[in-house]
């Protein structure tokens, strides 16, 4: 899948984002705190989200997106208000539902609803659909929304809320394992992508114990960084019953909780941004947060170079990122009250080379007192 652009309103706060384009690559949203810069991505990974999870809670939103799935263009909207049903206003109880989605294929409408209006290509009578899921949710095993779906959960919002010192508990952990090797017992020839959601720890037991080759890889990377690593593992902590990230440094095995929080970090990036799924979306909110400058240089090579098959929308204040990301692939992102607005770097005067394009992004906002 590749999000080619989103518009979004938040309806009960009146947050506006005009429409957004993305490019196909990498696309860097860069400005001052506070813009709306984190609002894009959550947008989006709301919007998806909503497309896929009947369990999402509904919010006072309306948007719409446009996306490729292979070489198919899709706009998918949607609108969610409060649903004004007697029985609630009496109750009290705010509840939220559809009152407009449409999926249209260029040329054609897919679905379509209005209130209790509802349109589904290839039936002459629709059920009434659930008015608190979406209608992609409701289809999703049907033959030509199947591969959308399949599309649309490649999503991997790695900044939003990574959390690095997570652990799994021995019962957990365990049933995981036991379900892997099943799966891999049931056919040898099953790749890795089957199991490229999972949470990182678990992505390093399976590449190491099944996958030698991208365990390598990730290794590979690591020690580049990292030279005092001879060793990565998932290891039990005993006296905790938990299972966690363990590294070999110069001999000594450190657990989890006694590795730098810039290190894990970066280990929990290289993985990641090597067991994806082929052609994912990856948002990435403050790529810099929390890691050592050696390390953002690697990891922003790796980010650039590595995965040529992922679409990357990302954040970042930092000149290292912004002076390596070429500035055309730049939207530079203002706010007007409750309108979030976006330019091109070309559009916006920055026009040199790109070594300067940093400085010159400054010197136009302390020139124009935003600084």
């Amino acid at each position: 899948m590749k999000l080619d652009w989103i518009e979004f309103e938040n309806l009960r706060t009146e947050l506006k984002i005009k429409k957004v384009l993305f490019n196909k690559d990498i696309t860097l949203l860069v400005g001052l705190s506070g813009v709306g810069k984190t609002q894009i991505l959550s947008a989006i990974e709301y919007s998806l989200k909503l497309a896929v999870n009947k369990n999402l809670r509904l919010e006072p939103y309306a948007a719409s997106l446009g996306f490729h799935v292979d070489d198919k263009e899709y706009v998918w909207s949607y609108r969610i208000e409060q649903d004004l049903n007697e029985d609630f206003i009496e109750s009290k109880e705010m509840k939220y539902v559809f009152t407009y989605e449409e999926l249209f294929e260029v040329g054609t409408s897919i679905m379509k609803r209005e209130l209790d209006n509802v349109q589904v290509i290839g039936y002459d009578k629709v059920p009434t659909p659930k008015k608190d899921e979406s209608l992609l949710v409701q289809y999703s095993e049907e033959k030509f929304i199947k591969p959308i779906i399949t599309e649309l959960l490649k999503l991997y919002p790695i900044e939003m809320d990574m959390d690095v010192r997570g652990a799994i508990d021995r019962e957990s952990f365990n049933m995981f394992k036991a379900k892997i090797k099943e799966n891999i017992k049931k056919n040898d020839k099953l790749g890795f992508e089957k199991f490229s959601h999972l949470p990182v720890l678990l992505k390093i037991y399976i590449t190491k114990k099944y996958y030698p080759e991208k365990f390598v890889q990730i290794f590979s990377a690591v020690k580049e960084l990292f030279l005092e690593i001879n060793d990565i593992d998932i290891v039990e902590d005993t006296a905790r019953d938990f299972l966690m990230v363990a590294i070999d440094v110069y001999g000594k095995k450190l657990m989890q909780h006694e590795i730098s929080n810039g290190m894990l970090k970066t280990i929990y990036y290289i993985v990641e941004l090597i067991t994806m799924s082929e052609n994912s979306l990856v948002l990435i909110d403050e790529f810099e947060n929390g890691l050592g400058v050696n390390c953002i240089d690697v990891l922003a090579e790796l980010l650039l170079s590595e995965r040529n098959d992922l679409q990357f929308i990302i954040t970042s204040h930092h000149p290292k990122i912004i002076n390596q990301i070429s500035n055309k692939k730049w939207k530079i992102i203002e706010r007007d009250i409750a309108t979030v607005n976006n330019i091109s770097a070309e559009e916006y005067g920055i026009t040199h080379s790109q070594h300067d394009a940093y400085f010159n992004l400054i010197n136009r906002w302390e020139y124009e007192g935003k600084i």
